[in-house]
C-alpha cells in the first residue's frame, strides 16, 4: 500500500491533488473520503471529476445521496452517506454493487462509514482522509491499495 500526505491552503490546491490522482485511475476504483464538514471532500471530488472530463458542476449529493456524472474517461458516481448515519442496515444498501469494480466507473464516497462499508472492501480502494489544520489549511492523506 502506498501512502501520501499533502498540505493545502486553498480549494484549488485540493483540486490539483485530486487531478493528479485521477491521472492514475484505470477504472473500477472506489475512493472513500473521510473528514469533517467543510474539510475539502467535495472540492476533491470536483478536481477528480474535472480531470475525468466531467463538464458540469459537481456539488455535494447530500440530499440526493448519489449523483452520476458522465466524463470523457469514466462515469463518476459521487455518493454522500452522511444522511445514512442513523439508518438501519437495510437502508444502507445503495445498490452500487452493479457499478463498483466495473472498469467504466469511478465511485467516490463521502462519509463511507455510514454506508455499507464492508461492500467497499472488495474493490480497488483508495482512502482519502481530510484534516482541518486551521481556517484555510488542510492535511490530505491518501492510502492507495493499488500500489
Amino acid at each position: 500500500m502506498k501512502t501520501m500526505q499533502f498540505e493545502t491552503s486553498s480549494p484549488e490546491e485540493t483540486k490539483k491533488i485530486a487531478s493528479d490522482l485521477a491521472s492514475t485511475l484505470k477504472g473500477g476504483e472506489v475512493i472513500k473520503a473521510y473528514g469533517d464538514l467543510g474539510a475539502g471532500k467535495t472540492a476533491f471530488c470536483q478536481g477528480l471529476g474535472k480531470a475525468l472530463g466531467v463538464k458540469g458542476i459537481i456539488n455535494s449529493p447530500t440530499f440526493n445521496l448519489i449523483k452520476v456524472y458522465q466524463g470523457s474517461r469514466f462515469t463518476l458516481y459521487h455518493v454522500d452517506c452522511y444522511r445514512l448515519e442513523k439508518a438501519d442496515e437495510e437502508r444502507k444498501d445503495l445498490g452500487l454493487e452493479e457499478v463498483m469494480g466495473d472498469s467504466h466507473y469511478i465511485t467516490y464516497i463521502e462519509w463511507p462509514m455510514y454506508g455499507n462499508e464492508e461492500l467497499l472492501n472488495y474493490h480497488p480502494v483508495i482512502t482519502v482522509k481530510f484534516e482541518v489544520l486551521d481556517e484555510e489549511r488542510r492535511r490530505i492523506s491518501i492510502e492507495d491499495e493499488r500500489f
